[in-house]
């Protein structure tokens, strides 16, 4: 690899892609890759304080040499918030990497990349213009945040997110399925923009601790070109100095493969955790019965909410019912609703009189439980111990009060120790502050917020059981350490080709680093599609089953016949891996 000289500034050439270096007022790098322009990036981006906009001037080149087989270029600029701002790119054979620094004190804003700012719809919007946003060449970009819709290819003009949330909304629109994206939550911070074979993988990573941010977003091609940004809303400071989270461009064959590089660029560079348990305990592997649907279509009929429908009685009739079908379940999954309070891990008596008796009774038989959780819910849970919004409401219980860490990890090590739990499957994940100074809000944001839950809630239930089962759906390489199984999350009715869907799902989640897949269920579509991907789990991770009785949203009956030979396919999955 080396630059080459040529009119318009520097040409890099002897890796599969190409950056041109052009010196211009507001200098760009132009990325080739397979001969094909994927757009230019400007080469410095500006990094907000909370409530001010940076401005950048008489930007210049302060190095341009090799270091090894890495090509280094760095810049530096004036800017009236700021007392230094430095960039650095470092170009190599596999990837191009990029962050910036800067020097001084203040609370923390959007952090862009390959950016100036936000352009308007038709304007400059807080930009500097044109000339300081990303100008992206190809059509179309793939986003692995996994939604409702099944949406993951995008047009370059369209704007997405990708982690918890992000701030940018789409005006006037109620509701869109490809919106609602919080499946994988924090979904992998990535983008990948693709011609053909050729894909541009854009990612971002930092020190664990440091994803004190909500999501990594993207503007859309807009009239003044493209924003990538962070948000910290002022709740991260600058103290002398803080440096961007990293950039890594990557590129594959497809979107999938780019991201597989972005990982493992992850993982060389520390911006990852490793699981808590070097070997999957062998029960994590065996066939689930979760009573959602059941609860759904119990609820449907007798007109009262789904949560009304967790209870014991149901359960043991449900298992009862799989045991007469002759169909092999090893796990049991509680859902929502047999606690008390969302927020406080309380047994409801009048739902579940006796809950330790009939875990103790599925472990007799063989079998585990595992409780639905939902996240860091405020239901119950003290006043002094939540954080609200600036109007006084309830948001959520506050991770960072360890009066409520204490509080849940004493009623998780209750229900491990005491009642015989097995583990617990997390729901409702993502919700995190999205606007600046939320009163008490803070020591925590963002992913590390959600984080923090997550580790309180395996730790917990490790320290009572080592082969415990956490169930999440958090497929980014940060989350690993809190993680024993991934799940594949929701589908809705209209959702078709179920095996080719949730095996994209599949191949992200193994990517990022999960070995244990819940294949969870197509409880909701046609008994034809739920059969389908009924036989195929048995190929994709571990089988799970929601209903017995009616699919979810027609309530459906499913023919005898299609019972039974799935009782046969889970028997041989069984009697081949156990």
């Amino acid at each position: 690899m080396e630059w080459q000289k040529v009119s318009t500034g520097y040409m890099l050439r002897g890796a599969r892609y190409g950056a041109r270096l052009v010196l211009d007022e507001t200098p760009f790098f132009e990325f080739i890759l397979d001969g094909i322009s994927f757009g230019a990036l400007p080469a410095v981006s500006c990094f907000d304080r909370q409530n001010e906009k940076e401005r950048l001037s008489n930007i210049e080149v302060t190095q341009l040499e090799t270091s090894g087989d890495c090509l280094i270029v760095k810049f530096g600029a004036e800017s009236n918030l700021w007392k230094t701002h430095t960039f650095v790119w470092k170009f190599e054979q596999r990837r191009a990497e990029y962050s910036h620094t800067v020097q001084g004190e203040g609370q923390l804003g959007r952090c862009f990349f390959f950016s100036s700012g936000i352009p308007g719809e038709y304007d400059d919007g807080e930009s500097s213009g044109s000339a300081a946003n990303a100008r992206i060449n190809v059509e179309h970009y793939f986003n692995p945040k996994v939604n409702l819709g099944n949406v993951a290819e995008y047009t370059s003009s369209q704007l997405s997110w990708t982690g918890l949330g992000g701030e940018q909304r789409v005006g006037g629109d109620a509701f869109l399925p490809e919106r609602a994206c919080s499946l994988f939550a924090p979904s992998p911070l990535f983008f990948s923009f693709y011609e053909g074979k050729s894909n541009l993988g854009i990612g971002l990573g930092t020190q664990p601790g440091l994803y004190r941010f909500n999501a990594f977003e993207y503007s859309g091609a807009r009239k003044k070109g493209s924003a990538f940004y962070i948000n910290y809303l002022g709740y991260t400071e600058a103290e002398g100095e803080f440096t961007s989270p990293s950039i890594a461009l990557t590129f594959g064959s497809d979107p999938l493969d780019a991201m597989e590089k972005y990982v493992d660029w992850m993982d060389e560079k520390g911006y990852t955790t490793q699981f808590g348990n070097e070997e999957v305990p062998e029960w994590h592997y065996a066939p689930v019965f979760c009573g959602w649907a059941e609860q759904t279509v119990q609820a449907e009929r007798h007109g009262i909410a789904p949560g009304a429908e967790a209870t014991q009685a149901n359960y043991e009739a449900w298992i009862a019912e799989a045991e007469r079908r002759g169909i092999p379940i090893s796990t049991i999954v509680i859902d929502d609703k047999w606690q008390k309070y969302y927020g406080t891990f309380e047994i409801d008596t009048d739902k579940w009189p006796d809950m330790k008796a009939f875990i103790h009774r599925q472990h007799e038989a063989g079998r585990h439980v595992v409780l639905w959780t939902a996240s860091y819910s405020s239901e119950g849970v003290p006043e002094e111990m939540c954080v609200r919004n600036k109007d006084g409401r309830k948001m959520f219980a506050d991770v960072a009060n360890p009066a409520y860490e204490a509080l849940i990890r004493e009623q998780i090590s209750y229900l491990v120790r005491e009642v015989g739990v097995d583990g617990f499957k997390e729901d409702w994940f993502g919700g995190s502050g999205r606007e600046a100074d939320i009163p008490g809000y803070g020591k925590l944001h963002g992913i590390e917020y959600a984080r923090r839950f997550q580790h309180i809630l395996w730790d917990a239930a490790h320290k009572e059981k080592p082969d415990a089962l956490i169930e999440t759906q958090t497929p980014n390489p940060l989350y690993r350490e809190s993680s024993d199984v991934l799940r594949l999350n929701d589908l809705w009715f209209s959702s078709r080709n179920v095996c080719e869907t949730m095996q994209t799902r599949a191949r992200i989640s193994r990517i990022c680093g999960w070995r244990a897949i819940d294949c969870d269920n197509a409880s909701c579509t046609t008994p034809e599609e739920w059969f389908k991907y009924a036989q195929f789990q048995v190929r994709l991770g571990t089988p799970a089953l929601y209903f017995l009785n009616a699919t979810e949203s027609f309530q459906e009956q499913v023919p005898d016949e299609m019972w039974s030979y799935l009782a046969s396919l889970w028997k041989k999955y069984v009697r081949e891996n156990f």
